[in-house]
């Protein structure tokens, strides 16, 4: 008699209790798991890279960076008054600044867009250097396509044409 009890107990068990709840069971085991996943990846994550938030603005920095390496927009005008502040900043004489036409650069990756730009410079040979540079050491991407200068009685004077690069067309 307490065999067939017990038969029925454990009948009752699995048919009513185990199996309806075995599927959950089942998940909930599984959610542990990736919990438990997670958190290790975390800790490793942490390991590596420091604390989430202090990566995570570490991310935007660059990506701001990027931004204004190539902008999304040409920003002709800010550019033009760049280089106005950096010869000021030299005491270079800046007689003209001429932006051209936007032209389209096709990459592998991505399209770009390229414009010209012609500075009319006039300056002694050190100061026009520093401008150069600053301008190539700036935020922005430029690459410089040509130096055409003069000396006269340790003034030069002259054009250098620039291209700078943005990814969408504005004017």
């Amino acid at each position: 008699m307490t065999i067939a009890i017990s038969c029925v107990v454990t009948f009752f068990l699995i048919a009513f209790i185990y199996t309806p709840f075995k599927s959950e069971i089942l998940s909930m085991q599984t959610e542990s798991r990736r919990l438990q996943l997670l958190e290790t990846g975390l800790t490793n994550f942490e390991k590596i890279h420091g604390n989430v938030e202090d990566f995570a603005a570490l991310i935007e920095n660059r990506l701001v960076e990027t931004r204004e390496l190539i902008p999304a927009e040409s920003l002709q005008d800010a550019f033009a008054a760049e280089i106005y502040k950096i010869a000021d900043k030299n005491k270079i004489l800046v007689d003209s600044i001429q932006i051209g036409d936007v032209e389209n650069v096709e990459t592998d990756n991505k399209n770009f867009f390229r414009q010209s730009v012609k500075i009319k410079v006039e300056g002694d040979y050190i100061s026009t250097l520093n401008l150069i540079r600053e301008i190539l050491d700036g935020k922005r991407f430029v690459t410089v396509d040509d130096i055409n200068l003069e000396s006269a009685e340790n003034v030069l004077s002259g054009d250098i044409e620039l291209s700078i690069y943005h990814l969408t067309f504005s004017r």
